[in-house]
């Protein structure tokens, strides 16, 4: 659940030579995207709220 977990994802995506192999990286490293999202957006709200 972070950006680097995404980018090594993405990055051992553009390594592979098999393309099934590929598109299962890129899907992990999108669902890995949004979840980052997400917890920045939270903190985000939390901290608008405290303020």
């Amino acid at each position: 659940m972070s950006l680097s977990s995404a980018r090594n994802y993405a990055l051992r995506a553009a390594k592979s030579q098999d393309q099934k192999e590929a598109a299962e990286l890129l899907s992990k490293a999108i669902l890995e995207l949004a979840l980052a999202i997400e917890t920045t957006e939270a903190k985000v709200k939390k901290i608008n709220k405290s303020s």
